[in-house]
């Protein structure tokens, strides 16, 4: 189960004809509440990088991540540089920290560390989401893993310890089949330590669900 450990403030998707039960579907589902061009990204770590701890981690990693989101849009769009300024444009929700056990690899490795980061807003949705600006940006977050300690090449061991673990949940509705890259991410909806992270996020500035008492009915 998810603990909280510390809160931290070139195909369209078709029109389903059925209700949308899964997260992944619901960020190819066009609504009056979310943009078709939100974008989704997890983050997680159990190994000390350069900076420190996977809090300290994950913590400096944070404001550069959102720089490098910045910078991919302003190249995409064709923008003049705000020289890493924040920018109105953009909205950047961030999940709470969850701690949370491995799930594969190493039996006796370390909990991790994880969250997620929701952005939206004007400045996103002036850019359509295409396979080529999605790999750019995956290929911006894996010179950031590097940046933190973690070479994906030289450690290849799948679900194994890492001191960054950075991945691109979705992106609006594009649908992507790639040697590097599938989107939606193909496990999101199997992994409780993306989905708790990311519903919390997306409920950070609205009204969470909320839960009714057990009813005999509705065994849980």
């Amino acid at each position: 189960m998810a603990v909280t450990v510390d809160p931290l403030a070139t195909m369209e998707c078709p029109r389903p004809d059925h209700v949308c039960a899964s997260l992944a579907d619901q960020f190819c589902s066009p609504n009056d509440l979310a943009s078709p061009s939100t974008l989704a990204l997890a983050l997680g770590a159990n190994l000390p990088s350069a900076v420190g701890p996977p809090f300290d981690t994950l913590r400096a990693v944070r404001p550069v991540l959102e720089q490098i989101i910045q910078e991919w849009l302003e190249e995409g769009l064709g923008l003049p540089s705000m020289d890493g300024r924040a920018s109105g444009d953009l909205r950047y929700r961030w999940s709470p920290l969850f701690e949370t056990d491995p799930v594969g690899g190493p039996a006796d490795q370390p909990a991790y560390l994880n969250a997620v980061v929701v952005v939206d807003g004007a400045l996103l949705e002036g850019m359509k989401p295409c396979e080529s600006l999605a790999l750019a940006l995956l290929e911006q977050l894996l010179a950031l893993e590097k940046r933190f300690g973690r070479d994906r090449q030289a450690s290849p061991l799948r679900w194994g310890p890492r001191c960054l673990d950075l991945d691109l949940l979705a992106w609006g509705g594009l649908h992507v089949q790639h040697q590097v890259l599938t989107l939606p991410h193909p496990r999101l909806i199997e992994r409780s330590f993306v989905v708790v992270p990311l519903a919390a996020a997306l409920t950070v500035h609205a009204e969470p669900p909320r839960r009714i008492s057990p009813h005999a009915d509705w065994p849980e």
